[in-house]
């Protein structure tokens, strides 16, 4: 154990403002947390004041917060420096003699090494930010929703900045709003909420039974049966054409149609939509998530372990694809 939360919580007058947290980090672990933005400022908040954390709250690495590393959306750039002389204040900051070339490679700044940050795009920006993690020489870096604003490139940094911290040892903890890219950048993935914390599984193919694919293959046999999918706002049922809906995600004992950019409760389970929509073209990508693959646009591959599916939507949103139904989606679809 690198770092553990002891049923941390903030609780001002008869309002509780962060739930109760147990949580552990190992060594080498990516921990990936889905929580509400208020709950990660909540956290932040106690962590940048360790002196309201009640004691054994937190049990943390050797050295105490001077062993802990915290990537904040409020942490800035001295706007007259180049990049490499950023690099070279942060060295002298933490003082420790990085390999400000592996840096650069790795955040892919090579090209703007000489350029002054407030020249620097946003993307190169948060590129930049994320290089000082790599000159911190600490057990366990905790970020705040670092996929915020990101375009893919930096998506991709933000992957293999991730995988290199855990390589070298550090335990990797982040929290972010997005359960798309918890799934993404964790090895392990919580969701956290007013119910505690609950950590997902990952992949569907450890828990499917027998004799599935013989089901798949009666499924794609049966008739096509354009029934409507019923979900329900207050006291009105609303029908929905099957084919309009994007994709279905199953969170917090509750099932989810996303139509146009909407979200819509159902009072179907995912398996049960699953089965009703899998010879329309649903597929399930992930124990979470059934997707409509008329609206796939691209099949994202962050890794040879993480994959992502980019949908074709006013609002462009990626869903998690996971290891064993990337080979499965590749099968169907002919790759």
């Amino acid at each position: 154990m690198v770092i553990s939360f002891n049923q941390l919580r903030k609780i001002e007058q008869n309002t509780i403002l962060l739930p109760e947290l147990n949580l552990t980090v190992q060594k080498k672990d990516i921990v990936a947390v889905q929580c509400e933005n208020e709950y990660i400022g909540h956290l932040f908040d106690l962590l940048n004041h360790p002196n309201q954390i009640k004691k054994k709250a937190i049990t943390l690495p050797e050295g105490g917060f001077q062993n802990v590393y915290l990537f904040q959306q409020t942490d800035g750039l001295y706007k007259r420096l180049t990049v490499i002389q950023m690099l070279k204040f942060w060295c002298k900051l933490y003082q420790h003699q990085a390999d400000l070339e592996m840096i650069l490679n790795l955040c892919e700044l090579q090209a703007c090494a000489l350029k002054k940050t407030k020249q620097l795009t946003q993307s190169e920006q948060r590129r930049l930010l994320f290089a000082s993690a790599l000159i911190q020489q600490v057990a366990v870096y905790i970020f705040e929703d670092p996929s915020l604003g990101l375009d893919l490139q930096s998506k991709h940094v933000l992957h293999n900045l991730l995988i290199h911290l855990a390589d070298k040892g550090a335990a990797v903890l982040l929290f972010t709003p997005t359960l798309e890219e918890a799934i993404r950048l964790g090895n392990s993935v919580y969701r956290y909420s007013n119910r505690g914390t609950q950590q997902l599984e990952q992949d569907i193919e450890d828990t499917e039974e027998v004799g599935k694919e013989n089901h798949e293959e009666e499924m794609t046999s049966i008739q096509v049966q354009l029934d409507k999918i019923s979900a329900k706002i207050e006291d009105k049922i609303i029908l929905f054409n099957p084919l309009e809906i994007d994709y279905i995600e199953a969170r917090d004992g509750q099932t989810y149609l996303f139509v146009n950019d909407e979200e819509f409760a159902s009072s179907n389970t995912i398996k049960i939509l699953e089965e009703r929509l899998q010879p329309l073209g649903f597929f399930r990508c992930h124990r979470s998530y059934l997707v409509n693959l008329q609206r796939v646009r691209e099949i994202i591959i962050w890794s040879k372990n993480s994959y992502s599916l980019s949908l074709d939507n006013p609002s462009k949103s990626t869903i998690p694809l996971s290891k064993g139904n990337y080979s499965k989606l590749k099968e169907l679809i002919h790759l």
